[in-house]
């Protein structure tokens, strides 16, 4: 199986730049694809640490990295792959990991809130993504909260969501979802960061806040810290007169300009290459789950007869 940036890619369009922060969205345009594979709509709870339940209403393809904070006194899961639900299936996935370590309790079956897990741990969850432990993720999310001075709480996400929950909020509350927007090209402090396809944009619309919140949010909050100036990448808007016309004419420009860079940030990736593993995570009938690794990248595909359906990949 031979994959690169360029087939992820295949047949989707570029929607204009947007920006918050450190955080840049260039928005991947598509026709749904007609792979019935259903947005993230669960049931989920835990049947004892590490053990996650999932039903769905349909056949379901739930994202890479999907985690549930619950308000319940229980102790927050993740998965660090994707998986499929089978339209009414009760599954099992005995190889989830907790998320919230000074937590205990379980979570009773129900709707909760999707959350992604941050760019920063998904290459560390990856890795033991096969690993029966519910305690695997707790040394890195330990690592990333001390790096950002949350301190004394170990292997707990959400104290580390909560002390920065303002900043988080600010890219929900700013970026928006443009018509038939089925991915993203992330980019923080003008450097790609993520690449993100779903199979439709309502599968898209589902797992937007989570992403651009949680997965790239906790990354552009992490690198404002370092004090990092604006990214290069972004398009300054330069009045030639103070009037509506002048600042239509500015519009215009800037938004030509930010076309340039956005095909400009595009063309330099179509050629890397992504190395897929030998045998696939799942299969559900045509589609399959393989993790990929590339120069930059390391992230899950899911293909449908060959075909791209979904990808999630993270620097």
């Amino acid at each position: 199986m031979t994959l690169s940036i360029e087939t992820i890619l295949q047949g989707t369009g570029l929607g204009p730049t947007q920006s918050v922060g450190l955080m840049q969205v260039i928005p991947l345009l598509a026709d749904d694809d007609g792979v019935a594979l259903a947005p993230p709509s669960l049931e989920v709870g835990t049947q004892g640490y590490g053990t996650l339940l999932l039903r769905a209403d349909a056949d379901t393809l739930v994202p890479t990295g999907a985690g549930w904070i619950v308000r319940q006194r229980a102790q927050d899961h993740a998965l660090a792959s994707a998986t499929f639900v089978k339209k009414g299936e009760q599954k099992v996935v005995p190889t989830a990991m907790c998320i919230q370590q000074t937590q205990g309790g379980t979570i009773t079956q129900g709707t909760h809130p999707l959350t992604i897990l941050p760019a920063m741990l998904r290459k560390a969850a990856l890795a033991v993504r096969h690993v029966v432990d519910f305690r695997k993720l707790w040394e890195s999310i330990g690592a990333l909260n001390a790096a950002h001075g949350v301190g004394g709480v170990g292997g707990n996400l959400v104290a580390f969501l909560q002390k920065f929950e303002q900043e988080l909020d600010a890219f929900v509350a700013e970026l928006e979802i443009v018509d038939r927007q089925v991915g993203a090209i992330v980019l923080v402090a003008g450097e790609v960061v993520g690449i993100e396809r779903t199979p439709s944009a309502a599968y898209f619309r589902a797992v937007f806040g989570p992403l651009v919140r949680v997965c790239y949010g906790s990354l552009a909050v992490a690198v404002a810290k370092e004090n990092r100036e604006g990214p290069s990448t972004r398009v300054p808007l330069v009045l030639a007169e103070q009037t509506l016309a002048g600042l239509r004419a500015a519009l215009a420009v800037a938004r030509e300009r930010e076309e340039a860079i956005a095909n400009l940030v595009t063309a330099r990736l179509r050629s890397e290459p992504l190395v897929p593993a030998e045998t696939p995570d799942e299969v559900l009938g045509d589609a399959e789950i393989r993790t990929v690794a590339g120069p930059r990248f390391a992230g899950q595909v899911v293909t449908v007869r060959g075909r791209v359906a979904y990808a999630s990949l993270c620097t």
